[in-house]
């Protein structure tokens, strides 16, 4: 397939370097000059540099014969009008990522009156459901849902007193309600890895489990003894993303402090909140984090526009009381730094958003896409096509990747782990754990004979 991706920041780029490595033939545009550069080192791509909205460029670059346009720049203007045009050129297929809340891609606005948009990608809608996740499951440091909300994909750090710490992944089926959860992958020594029956959960593994949702309240207190109920979060930044996120929180009865060093901000802040608290400030001051009551804060939420600040704050957070501190970062290579100071949870709103966009350009029914945000591992929802490798056979009976697994079916609804004598139906929906090496095979499984050529 012929893409072409307009804007090579952290998004542009990081949808490049997978695109091309699956092998299709991409095309970026970028204005920035160090982008275009740092492109052209690292990827086998091609590169043009300039603006998006010049017909001559985007011509360039080759719009004419593309199949797919993936608008990605930082300006939601630019992509909603890099789509229009792309449609006037017989683009199939125009995915742009906007920010404003104005649109989703659940509103028709955006296929009528014009705009052309076929997927609209939203990083702070997703952003905002991420951390209300987390907050909402105990002692969670990752979270995702699937396409119908009935499968969880979460991961937590292992305490040393946990139950399931000595415990081999085969003894885990003696529990009743095994066969509503898998763990898929474990993350140890900063390897991840799958793991088999005879592997042993260890203190401090970073443990990955498929879970249905009805059966969570069930694993929780595996992994987490004290699964205290969430009653205060302190956010530090006023953005339209922390705005939405205290008006979630609200929603919940929980108390929320937002701290803010800009005066204008914080009147903003005010006049759309009704109960959360509003402090002018700076996060790095101690007091005024004594103020905002710290020590008693089951989360201290840092989403501002200074990646600095939000490390700092969150690290003097924890050393006053805060439980855990979720860390927004948009430069993905701050992850590992972060992730090294001891950090509880570190989003990364552009590699979330990657795996949004992979779902639409994947071969075969692909409903979803987790990227995980330290190695280039994924979880994929996916659907078995009829005449597919997969159906029709016991599993035992297929090739299945090395260093992949097949973690669950929905079967009428109802969540399966599947054994070697599982048979798959065609159009169930199946979710994999794949590592790097293995997720084109693994695709290939799920796919029709109509959909090889």
């Amino acid at each position: 397939m012929k893409i072409l991706i307009v804007g090579a920041g952290a998004v542009g780029f990081n949808l490049a370097k997978q695109l091309s490595k699956e092998g299709h033939d991409i095309s970026v545009i970028e204005k920035n000059h160090e982008l275009v550069k740092r492109i052209n080192e690292k990827l086998d791509v091609s590169v043009v540099l300039g603006s998006a909205c010049s017909l001559i460029v985007l011509e360039e670059a080759g719009i004419k014969d593309a199949d797919m346009v993936l608008a990605v720049t930082s300006s939601d203007e630019i992509n909603m009008v890099v789509c229009m045009i792309a449609h006037n050129y017989g683009v199939k297929t125009k995915i742009a990522r906007i920010r404003s809340p104005e649109f989703n891609d659940e509103q028709p606005i955006m296929h009528q009156n014009g705009f052309h948009i076929d997927h609209v990608v939203n990083p702070e809608k997703i952003t905002i459901n991420s951390i209300l996740n987390i907050i909402g499951t105990p002692g969670a440091t990752y979270v995702a849902d699937f396409t119908e909300g009935d499968i969880l994909l979460r991961g937590f750090c292992v305490p040393d007193d946990a139950p399931i710490v000595g415990k081999k992944l085969s003894e885990l089926k003696e529990i009743e309600s095994t066969d509503s959860f898998l763990i898929v992958a474990i993350q140890r020594n900063e390897e991840m890895v799958i793991p088999m029956g005879e592997t042993k959960i260890m203190p401090r593994d970073n443990v990955f489990v498929l879970v249905a949702k009805a059966a969570l309240p069930y694993f929780l207190p595996m992994v987490n003894r004290r699964a205290d109920e969430v009653e205060k979060v302190v956010v530090y930044g006023v953005n339209r993303a922390s705005i939405e996120l205290a008006k979630k929180l609200e929603e919940l009865k929980i108390q929320v402090t937002i701290i803010e060093p800009d005066s204008e901000k914080t009147q903003q802040a005010a006049t759309v909140l009704d109960k959360t608290i509003i402090l002018q400030g700076d996060a790095l001051d101690i007091d005024l984090l004594k103020e905002a009551s710290i020590d008693i804060a089951d989360f201290f939420v840092a989403v501002s526009e200074s990646e600095q600040t939000n490390i700092l704050s969150s690290l003097l957070a924890k050393r006053l009381g805060a439980k855990k501190a979720i860390v927004l970062t948009v430069d993905p290579a701050f992850m590992t730094i972060i992730n090294s100071l001891g950090m509880d949870i570190v989003i990364n709103p552009r590699l979330i958003t990657v795996g949004s966009i992979l779902q639409y350009i994947r071969r075969g029914h692909t409903l979803s896409v987790v990227k995980f945000q330290q190695s280039e591992a994924e979880v994929i929802e996916l659907v078995a096509a009829e005449g597919s490798k997969i159906v029709g056979k016991p599993l035992k009976e297929v090739s299945f990747p090395q260093g992949s697994i097949l973690g669950a079916i929905v079967r009428e609804g109802v969540m399966q782990i599947p054994t070697g004598k599982t048979i798959i139906n065609p159009e169930e929906r199946v979710i994999v754990f794949a590592l790097p090496n293995a997720i084109e095979k693994v695709q290939s499984l799920f796919i029709g004979k109509k959909d090889r050529a």
